[in-house]
Formats: C-alpha cells, sequence, structure tokens
C-alpha cells in the first residue's frame, strides 16, 4: 500500500489535521513539546535511582525531632499562614532543596550506569553466542570446501582417454553428497536497544482470535498517539499478541499482510485508508475504529460546543464539519471500536458500528514512577508556604469550561496571598488559557504562576508542585460530556487531589469527599476550594485515594486484562463466549474500590530517592522482645536496593523507642526508611493499610514483628512476582519456637478453589500493590481480626489474579503463646465473627474448622 497513489493526499489532510487539531484541541499535543524551562522552574527529571533524604546541617540524624512523652510535634516548623518567612527558614529549604537535587543527579547516574551495564552484559552474551554460531558455520564451510576438493580430484579429466574411459569404467559416476548449506538463522540477533518485555498474560494456544494487531495512528506525535496507540499497543503484547505501531501514511502491503487485526485511531477516510479497510475486509480480519474524544459527529462542528474553534484563524465551522464527517465515514467502514468512556461508546452506536468495547486512557510505570519520585521529593524538602492550585489545560477548547470558575478563583486569590494559580504555554510564548477574556483575573498577574508544557512521561511529576488540581467542565456540553477521566489520574500519580465538574466519567470515578470532590456550582466550587486550603491533611487523604484507585483502575495492569479478553473475543468457541461474558461483566466495575487507611504520624523518614522495586511492611504491636530479630532480617537480605516501612500499632511496651533508634543506625542499608504509629490501633488489617499506603515500590513483603526473612526472601519472591505476573507470591515457611508440630507452612502449590475449606497461604507474602488497591486493600473491622490476609487472597481469586507459590524455605514463622493466633483469632469469643465475615463477603468458602482451635504452644 505505500505505492497507492492516495498517499500523498493522505499525508497532507493528516498534516492539516495536525495543524486544526493543535488550534482548537481535538486532541492533546503535549508529548512532542520540549521541556524548555529554566532551571529555575524545571522540575528535575525522575533518577531511576536514589536522592537521599540528607537533612540541613543543623538537623541530627533522624530529618525530623524526637516525639517527647506527651503529645507530638509536627514533623517541620511552619510558618504562620500570613507571614514570610524567615530567612533561617527560607536558607534551610534552598538547602534542602539542593542536596535533594544533588543526591538525585548521583541517584540517577548510578542507575543510568546499571542499565549500561545491564547493556554490556547483553551485548557480550549476544557476541559469545555469534562467536559460536561463527565457529560452526566455518566448520560447516571446512567441511563444504573438502567435499568440493574430492569432488573436483574426481571429475578432473586426464590427459589418457583410454584411462579416462578404463576409470569410468572401473569407478561408476560420482554424485557427490554436500553437506547441508548453514542457515542464516544460525546467527542469533543482537538485542533490541530497548527490549521488548515478554507477555505476561500469554494466550491460550488454540486460541482463534487476532495473534498480530496493526494499530495506525491517524495523528502524528501527540499526547493520543500515545495513550491510544503505544500505551493500548503494550496492553496487547503483555497479553501475548504481536503487535506493531504505525503512522497512517506509511502503512503498506506488506504491512497489511502481516497482521490479523487493524487498530486505526483517528485516521480521516481517504483513498489510502479506503484501500487499508478493504484490504483488511477481503482476507475476513476485523478493524477496530479507536477514539477518544467526540469528533465523529457533524452535528456537533459548531462554535457553542467547541469553544476552541473560535480562537483559529484559518479552522472555521465548515472546515471542522469535514474532519469530523471524514471520521464518521471511517467508523462505518470499520467492524467495531475501542473507545474510552461509556459516553463515548452510546454515541458511536449512532454510527452503526458494533461491537463496542471501552478500553480506558492509562498510564505507564515510567510516568507513574516519575510522579511519585516528584511527590516524595516535594515531601522532603517541604513546604514553601504558597498553596498551588493547577490548572492542567492541555489545548485552548477550554476558555468556557475555566469561566465556571473563573470569579471563584479571582476572590480567593485576592483574599489569600498564600495562593497561586497555575497555567501554562507552550514553549513559554502561546498561552493556554487567554486570561484576556476574565477580566476578574486582571491585577491578579504577581499569583499566576506560568509553567512550560512538558512531555506526557513527565506531566504527573510537573503536576506534583500543584497542592490542589481543578478540573472544570461545561455542564451539559454533550462534548465535555464524554471527556475521560485523564486529568484524575495524572494529578493522582504526583500525589495531588482534584476538584472536578460532575460529568458522567467523574462521577463514577470519584467519589466525593473520599478521593476528590465534585462541584457543579460557583458556590459548590468556593466551599470545596476553602476546605482544601485549609485543610492540608485532607488534601493528601484525598491524593493518596485518589492514587490507590488509579493504580488499578487506570493502571497497565488492568489495560493488560481486558486487552487479553478483547482478543479471545474477537475468536470463535468456548474460549471467544467466556471471554465475552468477562468482558460483560467488566462492564459494571465503574467504581473502584478505595482501600481504608487508618490515620497515622510518621516518626521518621529517611529517604534516598532511588527507586527500589520492593518495600518490606513490618507490622508491630507489643513486640519489644522479637522487633529487633526481625529489622535485621530484613537488613541482611541479599536485595541490594529495598525499602522498608515500619508500622507500629500503638504498642504500650518499648518496641517503638527501639524501632526508631535502630532505624537511626541503619539509613545507610535502605533507599527509603519509614517508621509510622498509628493514631489508635487499628488492628492487623488497618496497620497492613497504613503500611501499604505508605510504600512508594509495585511490590511490598509482608512480615509481621515476630516472625523473621532468610536472606534471599526478597530476592527470589520478586523473580517469581516479575516471572508469572502475579498479584501476589509466598514461600515455603520454616517454624521455630515451642511446640512445633510440623515443619514447614505453606508448602502448597497456588490453586484458589483448595482456599474453599481454609488458608493454607500465610501472610507472609509479596504482594503487588496495583492488585491490593485492586481489590480494596485488607479489611479493617476490628471485631473480626486475624484473617485479613486469608481474605485478600480470596479477594485475588475471585478477580482471575494470578498467586505464585516459590517452593523453597525464604522465612521463619515463630510459634510462641502470646501471638495474635492464639491470643485473639482461635478463641471461643472471637472466631465466630471471623467465620461469619469471611463467610458473607465470600460464599463460595465452606470453612472446615469454624469453632476455635488454639494451637498447642498458647498458655493454659
Amino acid at each position: 500500500m505505500s505505492d497507492h497513489p492516495a498517499e500523498t493526499h493522505t499525508l497532507t489532510d493528516l498534516s492539516d489535521d495536525l495543524y486544526i487539531s493543535e488550534i482548537f484541541g481535538l486532541f492533546d499535543f503535549r508529548s512532542s513539546l520540549p521541556f524548555f524551562q529554566s532551571e529555575k522552574k524545571r522540575m528535575p527529571q525522575r533518577p531511576s535511582a536514589s536522592v537521599s533524604a540528607a537533612l540541613p546541617p543543623e538537623q541530627t540524624a533522624s530529618p525530623f525531632p524526637a516525639r517527647p512523652e506527651s503529645g507530638s510535634l509536627p514533623l517541620r516548623a511552619q510558618a504562620p499562614a500570613n507571614s514570610p518567612q524567615t530567612n533561617s527558614t527560607v536558607e534551610n529549604r534552598a538547602l534542602r532543596i539542593a542536596l535533594a537535587d544533588a543526591l538525585a543527579a548521583l541517584a540517577a547516574s548510578r542507575h543510568k550506569n546499571v542499565e549500561q551495564e545491564r547493556r554490556i552484559q547483553k551485548l557480550e552474551q549476544a557476541l559469545g553466542e555469534h562467536e559460536r554460531a561463527f565457529q560452526r558455520i566455518t566448520t560447516q564451510l571446512n567441511e563444504h570446501q573438502k567435499a568440493l576438493l574430492e569432488t573436483t580430484r574426481t571429475l578432473t579429466p586426464h590427459p589418457s582417454r583410454l584411462r579416462r574411459l578404463w576409470r569410468t569404467l572401473r569407478y561408476p559416476p560420482v554424485s557427490p553428497a554436500l553437506p547441508e548449506a548453514p542457515a542464516l538463522e544460525a546467527l542469533p540477533p543482537l538485542p533490541p536497544s530497548l527490549p521488548q518485555p515478554p507477555s505476561s498474560l500469554p494466550l491460550p494456544a488454540a486460541h482463534t482470535g487476532p495473534r498480530k494487531i496493526l494499530f495506525v495512528a491517524g495523528e502524528l506525535d501527540t499526547t493520543g498517539r500515545i495513550y491510544r496507540c503505544e500505551r493500548m499497543a503494550a496492553a496487547f503484547a503483555a497479553a501475548g499478541v504481536e503487535v506493531r505501531v504505525l503512522e497512517c501514511p506509511v502503512v503498506g502491503p506488506d504491512d497489511v499482510l502481516w497482521a490479523d487485526a487493524l487498530v486505526i485511531w483517528r485516521a480521516r477516510i481517504s483513498p489510502h485508508v479506503s484501500t487499508m479497510l478493504r484490504l483488511f475486509r477481503e482476507q475476513g480480519k476485523p478493524t477496530i475504529f479507536d477514539i477518544d474524544d467526540l469528533v465523529f459527529r457533524p452535528d456537533l462542528a459548531k462554535i457553542e460546543i467547541i469553544d476552541g474553534i473560535r480562537h483559529a484563524a484559518t479552522v472555521t465551522e465548515e472546515t471542522t464539519c469535514q474532519i469530523f464527517t471524514d471520521l464518521h465515514k471511517t467508523a462505518e467502514d470499520c467492524d467495531m471500536a475501542f473507545t474510552t468512556t461509556v459516553e463515548l461508546l452510546d454515541q458511536l452506536f449512532r454510527t452503526g458500528v458494533n461491537p463496542i468495547l471501552v478500553l480506558p486512557n492509562t498510564f505507564d510505570h515510567e510516568t507513574q514512577q516519575r510522579g511519585r519520585l516528584a511527590a516524595r521529593r516535594k515531601q522532603l524538602i517541604g513546604p514553601d508556604g504558597l498553596i498551588r492550585i493547577g490548572y492542567a489545560a492541555g489545548s485552548r477548547t477550554h476558555q468556557r469550561d475555566f469561566k465556571l470558575v473563573s470569579q471563584v478563583m479571582a476572590d480567593l486569590l485576592r483574599a489569600d496571598n498564600r495562593l497561586r494559580l497555575v497555567l501554562f504555554t507552550l514553549n513559554d510564548t502561546l498561552p493556554l488559557l487567554l486570561t484576556e477574556e476574565f477580566p476578574e483575573l486582571n491585577g491578579l498577574e504577581d499569583q499566576i504562576e506560568w509553567r512550560t508544557f512538558v512531555p506526557l512521561v513527565d506531566l504527573p511529576a510537573e503536576m506534583a508542585r500543584f497542592d490542589i488540581s481543578i478540573i472544570p467542565l461545561e455542564a451539559g456540553n454533550v462534548f465535555c460530556e464524554a471527556k475521560s477521566e485523564i486529568k484524575f489520574f495524572e494529578a493522582a500519580l504526583g500525589n495531588v487531589c482534584s476538584i472536578a465538574s460532575p460529568t458522567g466519567p467523574f462521577r463514577r470515578i470519584i467519589q466525593h469527599g473520599q478521593n476528590g470532590f465534585l462541584a457543579s456550582t460557583a458556590e459548590e466550587w468556593r466551599n470545596v476550594l476553602l476546605m482544601l486550603i485549609q485543610d492540608p491533611a485532607l488534601r493528601q487523604k484525598l491524593a493518596r485515594n485518589a492514587f490507590h484507585c488509579a493504580l488499578w483502575f487506570f493502571g497497565p495492569e488492568r489495560l493488560s486484562f481486558l486487552a487479553r479478553d478483547a482478543v479471545l473475543s474477537m475468536g470463535q468457541g468456548t474460549e471467544s463466549a467466556q471471554a465475552n461474558a468477562r468482558l460483560i461483566a467488566r462492564t459494571q466495575d465503574t467504581t473502584p474500590l478505595i482501600p481504608v487507611v487508618p490515620e497515622s504520624e510518621t516518626l521518621f523518614l529517611h529517604d534516598h530517592l532511588d527507586q527500589a522495586d520492593v518495600s518490606v511492611v513490618i507490622t508491630s504491636y507489643n513486640y519489644e522482645h522479637f522487633i529487633l530479630e526481625a529489622l535485621e532480617s530484613v537488613a541482611a537480605q541479599t536485595l541490594h536496593v529495598l525499602d522498608l516501612v515500619v508500622v507500629d500499632d500503638g504498642s504500650t511496651d518499648g518496641s517503638l523507642s527501639l524501632i526508631v533508634a535502630w532505624a537511626e543506625k541503619h539509613t545507610h542499608r535502605f533507599n527509603r526508611l519509614l517508621v509510622l504509629r498509628s493514631a489508635a490501633n487499628a488492628g492487623l488489617g488497618g496497620a497492613r493499610n497504613i503500611g501499604m499506603a505508605a510504600t512508594e515500590t509495585p511490590y511490598a513483603m509482608q512480615l509481621d514483628a515476630d516472625n523473621k526473612l532468610l536472606p534471599a526472601a526478597c530476592e527470589h519472591l520478586l523473580h517469581a512476582m516479575k516471572v508469572e505476573n502475579a498479584a501476589f507470591a509466598y514461600p515455603t515457611i520454616q517454624q521455630f519456637g515451642t511446640h512445633i508440630l510440623t515443619d514447614v507452612l505453606g508448602d502448597r502449590p497456588f490453586q484458589p478453589l483448595a482456599l474453599m475449606p481454609g488458608n493454607y497461604i500465610d501472610a507472609m507474602a509479596m504482594v503487588a500493590k496495583w492488585a491490593w488497591a485492586a481489590a480494596g486493600g485488607y479489611y479493617v473491622q476490628r471485631d473480626a481480626m486475624g484473617w485479613e490476609d486469608f481474605d485478600l487472597w480470596c479477594l485475588f481469586a475471585e478477580r482471575g489474579f494470578t498467586g505464585v507459590h516459590v517452593p523453597e524455605i525464604l522465612a521463619e514463622y515463630r510459634r510462641h503463646g502470646s501471638s495474635m493466633t492464639n491470643g485473639v483469632t482461635e478463641t471461643p469469643s472471637h472466631k465466630p465473627r471471623v467465620v461469619t465475615l469471611l463467610e458473607a463477603r465470600h460464599p463460595w468458602l465452606r470453612l472446615t474448622t469454624p469453632h476455635a482451635a488454639p494451637r498447642d504452644d498458647a498458655p493454659a
């Protein structure tokens, strides 16, 4: 198809589309923009290695003051609300910023060196394979040469005819057998510069759905291309599908022959696109129209609906209408569709395309890491006395949207000189919000911060500067009603809470007052803004809950699950029917669960700002005699880069002081070391949720304070988690202590139905944070404490998440009379409540030990 005469025409059309779309915002185009900010304005790049939570010279080893006998001191002294910071405070903060930046650069260099070493190792391994292959080929060629010499010697004519005749009669004609020629495939390929991730959700070998999918981008160098082509392709690749991502003009016949299915995003109809769709149709291959905005209804191409048209000198309603008409025709020619929201799905039905599947926009792991790192850095350097309210509009389509809050913002800025309104420009020249249309902002220029838009991967880190993110959308506007939840999860990745207009997508994702706020009227916007301005603790709670919602609901793992079922659903037979059933069931999964995280206070924080894969989470309650053994077992882990989070659940013995003293002496061992104390005794589930919420790693190893890990535990379990893309992994556990009945625990492979009669997996397991968030965390019902881990395994089983058993003794379980099992769970007054709760939450259970059965190491 590369020779198709319409290709040049298509490319021209796409270039026009790019220009037009940049004007009135049919897509976000931030990804192609360089980060032109000055060093003063620029947010740091995410180091994939470490920034130590280094302290100003006047501080002690611990970054926070010691907790007094009664009450508690704040982590940092705050300047009065409306008073300037003292010179010493400003100097201290400047030192913290400079040191954090220096250590971040050091960590980034260290990480780069590690990556280079890995690359060199792969190249050396590949070169070794090449050398061995060349040796094999040389041997084969030598054999060929010998055979050819023998043949030549046999067939060489003799000067004497008689002797030649004699030799012919004496020796029959020879047909030399040459060795098989060496194949080119004998040379192994060099590893790519960016290794392709292995399939984490492999498809069944006999499935009848597509195995190779071509993703075609109808717009060039846009954030939409990243969301709807590159990240979608990554999700399908994780499901075991071969993928290619190409721009529409360069698709040729070879690409059509290669692919089993076509996903075409925002490509206007043209002879080139029509030919592409016809070729797929003639071969019986499915074509899928992918769209992420309401840009396929020509009747909506009006200024009163799409505000941005009026800001473009060369774009009119007529040209916009033609673009929408062309996209509508592309949709009509496709067999099915993917889209981002239920509202867009309903609109797509009008085009006649069917079936339609909602595949949400998602983030990737690198973007998540950068956003979380920026949030950690912000926590370390401390506040600067300002409160930033950010409006991250990505294009000039939001003038009327911002009008909903412009007067409220102006009033708040005039009333509080701490407030800043953060707006964005392109390349420091083109403002994305035309403030001249809002005279109420006149005189407030000093309280408006202009920032340059950054590439998409850096956007959550840029938004981490905010304290509050606002997402106003024009009420009743069908175009706005179909907008996806991107701004919500971009802010959440940077640990920022959001206020949004109550359109359908935001009503489903935001639980008012829990993970954000919804506001319709100016008065509602004023009230929730004031509430968040005055309550930083509430801002942090909402931001944390928003991140937990986004982690699964808009994360790459969920999209991979949906992609796998989408592929299977395109086939035939039982597997297709079952995949369709799962997709139908998931259409009801529109509101994420929010883990309940009790309040806690930070007693100790150390952070090198590196990126570890694993955090060990230790929960402790009155284990003064055992806690140091547990801590030492974590310090002895073979995993070099490691985080540690210790949660004290209101201990009344001397264990807390031991923990803090130990932490102060071991900051060199850990990338991030955090000691938390629950505000009130939260129970085991609450303490575990506090620890999980505090982790900043993909995986968390659970450890009770009376148990121990063997040195290789984290390393081996992490390897199993990555290989299997598991929700959790658990080892075989050696028992020690008094009255041991069996040597080991947890020596059975994972089989979800085996949980039916009772739990056989100990809480000492490594849990993926995305899976914990998807399940809504550990339950926190204190009157039914004891089986929080069993409940979590059941939740994972019900969602189809994978667990993996590592058949190796990697941990030690202490049996003693003061354990929680004996003191609480297995008591006649308590266990019936636990059993009732679990059977109510999981009706498929048939527990065979419903009555209390204390272990024989319990005191009489």
